[in-house]
């Protein structure tokens, strides 16, 4: 199984073709540690892994950044998934998310 991170997008997000909304957005473009990243702050807000005694300190997750774009999926919309967003960072800070396209 591949690793990858959870999004969470400020705004509320459709499916273009049918109007699906879209809550639960993952990638792999980031550092790929079931993290957990907001938009609109600089480092991940979590971690989702089972057991706590695996997550990270904050100190640690302190270090952690996204690249200056990349893409992120939606399954949530079973007649057109994936859904993918493409997103862009200033100064390291996840600031701007835009549908690019649909299955």
């Amino acid at each position: 199984m591949s690793m990858f991170d959870w999004y969470k997008p400020t705004d509320t997000y459709h499916c273009p073709k049918c109007g699906t909304k879209l809550t639960e957005w993952q990638g792999k473009d980031g550092p790929c540690a079931l993290f957990v990243w907001k938009q609109g702050i600089r480092n991940p807000v979590d971690q989702k892994v089972e057991d706590e005694e695996l997550q990270w300190s904050d100190e640690k997750k302190s270090q952690f950044t996204l690249p200056g774009s990349f893409v992120i999926y939606s399954y949530d919309c079973p007649g057109h998934q994936p859904v993918e967003a493409e997103c862009s960072c200033v100064d390291g800070v996840w600031s701007s998310t835009k549908i690019i396209r649909t299955k």
